[in-house]
């Protein structure tokens, strides 16, 4: 008996790291492309700099593709009028609403930390054009990201 359960237990710690390792989020190959916030070679010293960029990157890219996300998994859903939807279909709208303030309330805490990072560095004097620059570039990447989306999806619901 005792050889029996050992053998349950190892395949199941075996399935478990099976699907652990094969179930990595792998990206929609119709959502848009990732982006890439391209870095100057005159910042590339400034590790904190290019640390909040690479950041800020990767989490653009993950709120574009949960925005996506959202956008295929509740278009049968939200194409329904209100007098067809089920008790199921109200609660995956709940769902989906929950997700989209998940999705808002950490681009929110990005671009607070991001705000902070560049007043910070404009009170003490150590932020320069090319700094300003760079930074540019990530409010630049998060407009072209939010346009994209919406001209993807413009005519996707009814």
């Amino acid at each position: 008996m005792k050889h029996l359960l050992k053998k349950i237990t190892i395949l199941v710690i075996i399935s478990l790291v099976l699907n652990a390792c094969s179930s990595e989020n792998k990206r929609n190959a119709n959502f848009l492309p990732p982006l890439s916030i391209p870095i100057a070679t005159e910042i590339s010293g400034d590790t904190e700099l290019v640390e909040v960029i690479k950041s800020s990157e990767k989490a653009l890219n993950e709120f574009s593709d949960n925005i996506e996300q959202l956008a295929i998994e509740g278009k049968d859903v939200l194409n329904k009028k209100d007098e067809d939807q089920t008790l199921m279909d109200g609660l995956k709208v709940g769902k989906l609403m929950v997700q989209f303030v998940s999705n808002s309330t950490q681009m929110a805490k990005l671009i607070e930390e991001f705000d902070t990072y560049m007043n910070e560095k404009e009170e003490q004097g150590l932020i320069n054009d090319t700094q300003l620059k760079a930074l540019e570039q990530v409010s630049n990447a998060f407009i072209k990201r939010t346009e994209q989306i919406n001209e993807k999806y413009k005519n996707y619901l009814n």
